[in-house]
């Protein structure tokens, strides 16, 4: 019964790191946004945004249903 506490608890520390970092990435893409010379270049990073807000959802959903 302990280990799966253990499992359970170590699951749960890394999504919720998983999901600090998507927010770190997501940071630095907005700089990268701020700073992109071409408006294609501006979209691509804001697909790529997109895309990792959709990763973060996916750790928080697996977060929600472990508790």
């Amino acid at each position: 019964m302990e280990q799966i506490w253990v499992d359970e608890r170590e699951e749960t520390l890394f999504l919720w790191h998983e999901m600090e970092r998507c927010q770190e990435i997501t940071r630095q893409l907005e700089e990268l946004e701020r700073e992109a010379p071409t408006i294609a270049l501006r979209e691509e990073v804001r697909q790529m945004k997109q895309q990792v807000e959709a990763i973060r959802r996916v750790f928080e959903r697996q977060m929600s249903s472990s508790a």
